[in-house]
């Protein structure tokens, strides 16, 4: 498909979106984009082929009750600097952090963002995979290119995590190093990927999956699996999107000016697993200990028989008394 086809689609169903429950006419859209109606048509099947419901109202169409659609044409005018997009949303993609690295490479700005209804090779931490239902869950990537020396660049996942904890609400906390539960079930998943080398970081990519209307089941993880709406009312992915991205610039810009000190603290008040006896795997070793806090690089300070040591990265797989 070519890509003027690509943006009459995602412009027929911004009109569509746009409108509301009242719908709008498939001329009054053949009108907007230059089109021909029958041409219209045939973009709301190939929407509906996607799995968004699509209904027919008044010779027109409307978003169906339960449709849900992230449309980057109503999201991007919504941002605030420093990331303020441009947005690119598909309906199916192997890896939102893959296709971003790939535009990063190719010196594609910051703020950009990807994401899809539907990753086919989505993975978090450690290789595994992350697979959701299509449109159940928030895919997507972000792109940042702080210049910063890489040894600073440690702490990043934690900022990343807290704006994502305070996008989601007061019962989001954080399990270091990235893991958003609420109420004992993990609602999100981040992954940061970087290309650095000893002039500086050239660029950040930040995978961050949110399940919003369901949770999919994880593979050998502490974690039950839940969503957005089991910890608040009705959400929209495209609202929960807009908030991130502004939580995750306003921690972002304040990293680049305070090294991440406010960061921490923040992610303190949102620790559950600090006084708590976890055991943390790093590699293929398992360290056991009393989890107290993060120092100031972001490393996680485990009080062990032997002493305390500062993990810089690991995966916290027991922990004694549920967060």
């Amino acid at each position: 498909m070519s890509a003027s086809a690509d943006e009459r689609r995602e412009r027929v169903l911004e009109a569509i979106a746009a409108a509301g429950d009242g719908g709008m006419s498939g001329q009054e859209i053949a009108d907007r984009l230059g089109c021909s109606r029958a041409a219209v048509h045939r973009h709301v099947e190939a929407l509906r082929r996607d799995g968004l419901d699509v209904v027919g109202v008044h010779e027109g169409y409307r978003l169906g009750p339960d449709a849900d659609p992230v449309v980057a044409g109503l999201v991007a005018p919504r941002l605030r600097p420093p990331l303020t997009g441009p947005v690119r949303w598909s309906s199916r993609t192997g890896s939102t952090n893959d296709d971003l690295a790939a535009a990063a490479r190719a010196g594609e700005p910051e703020g950009l963002v990807i994401g899809a209804d539907l990753q086919t090779a989505g993975r978090g931490r450690r290789g595994r995979d992350w697979v959701t239902a299509p449109g159940d869950a928030l895919l997507f990537s972000v792109l940042l290119r702080p210049q910063v020396a890489p040894s600073d660049a440690g702490v990043l996942p934690i900022v990343v995590a807290v704006a994502v904890a305070e996008a989601l609400g007061d019962r989001a906390t954080v399990v270091w190093p990235n893991d958003i539960v609420a109420d004992g079930r993990k609602v999100c998943g981040i992954l940061c990927e970087l290309s650095a080398d000893e002039s500086g970081v050239a660029w950040v990519v930040v995978g961050i999956g949110v399940n919003v209307r369901g949770a999919p089941a994880l593979a050998d993880s502490r974690w039950v699996p839940g969503a957005v709406t089991h910890i608040g009312g009705g959400v929209r992915r495209g609202d929960v999107l807009v908030a991130i991205l502004g939580a995750l610039g306003r921690r972002y810009a304040e990293w680049l000016s305070d090294g991440g000190s406010a960061a921490l603290a923040a992610f303190a008040e949102r620790d559950p697993l600090r006084g708590e006896g976890v055991t943390v795997r790093v590699g293929d070793a398992d360290i056991a200990g009393t989890a107290a806090g993060l120092d100031e690089a972001g490393r996680l300070r485990l009080v062990t028989a032997s002493g305390e040591t500062a993990l810089a990265a690991g995966e916290v797989v027991r922990v004694e008394r549920g967060a």
